[in-house]
């Protein structure tokens, strides 16, 4: 199995508290879906801060994509890889509420090897 350990940055620049919920992100492997993340956990973040908010996705070899598994087997084409994060969360604060905002977040594999946790067997 592989895991993917993703930290969302909630940043609230308002003046009011916000809710973060219904997180819900798919996880592409080089434009291929490779998996999907939904969690009802709510999150509180201050007006004027920042939270980091931990999700992951694991993955058994099975469900890894073809093209996936041809990069574990190299290196090289492991961190040339590009990982994109596409998903939509719910907003709130007082009076106010925003039905799937949509995030998004790309990077290559090279740059988020401190960031993943992988466990191959």
């Amino acid at each position: 199995a592989i895991t993917f350990s993703f930290d969302l940055v909630l940043e609230n620049t308002s003046t009011l508290d916000l809710k973060i919920y219904n997180i819900d992100f798919k996880v592409f492997w080089n434009n291929q879906q490779i998996g999907y993340v939904q969690t009802n956990q709510s999150y509180l973040i201050p007006k004027k801060s920042t939270q980091v908010v931990p999700l992951t996705l694991t993955l058994t070899r099975a469900e890894l994509s073809d093209a996936l598994k041809q990069s574990l087997g190299n290196l090289q084409s492991f961190l040339g890889g590009v990982v994109k994060i596409s998903g939509t969360m719910d907003v709130g604060a007082d009076f106010l509420k925003i039905k799937d905002y949509a995030f998004d977040y790309e990077e290559t594999a090279r740059n988020l090897v401190g960031g993943i946790t992988s466990i191959i067997r």
